[in-house]
C-alpha cells in the first residue's frame, strides 16, 4: 500500500470515527481533521504505541479545539488506526 492510500485511510477514520466536533455528515467538513493525519500516520509508520497515539488525539481535543476529551474513545481510535495500518502494509 502506498503512502497516499495510508494517509487517506488515515483521514477517513478520523473523520468518521473519531470526529470530537461533529461533522461528519456535513460535505463542506470532509478535510476537517486532515492536518492531524500526516502526525498520526508517521507514528503509526515509526511504531508508536496505541497509548502514544490516543495521547496525541486526545491533545488535540483539549488543547487546539478545548473540548472536553474523551481519552478511552481515543485509544479505541489509537487501535483501530493501528489494525488498519498493519493491514495495509
Amino acid at each position: 500500500m502506498n503512502e497516499q492510500a495510508k494517509l487517506q485511510t488515515v483521514q477517513v477514520v478520523l473523520l468518521r470515527a473519531w470526529d470530537p466536533i461533529g461533522v461528519r455528515d456535513i460535505p463542506e467538513a470532509v478535510d476537517e481533521y486532515d492536518s492531524y493525519a500526516p502526525a498520526v500516520l508517521q507514528m503509526l509508520d515509526d511504531g508508536a504505541s496505541d497509548e502514544q497515539i490516543a495521547d496525541y488525539l486526545t491533545g488535540i481535543v483539549r488543547d487546539r479545539m478545548e473540548l472536553r476529551p474523551n481519552p478511552t474513545a481515543d485509544k479505541d481510535i489509537a487501535a483501530m488506526l493501528r489494525e488498519l495500518h498493519a493491514i495495509k502494509r
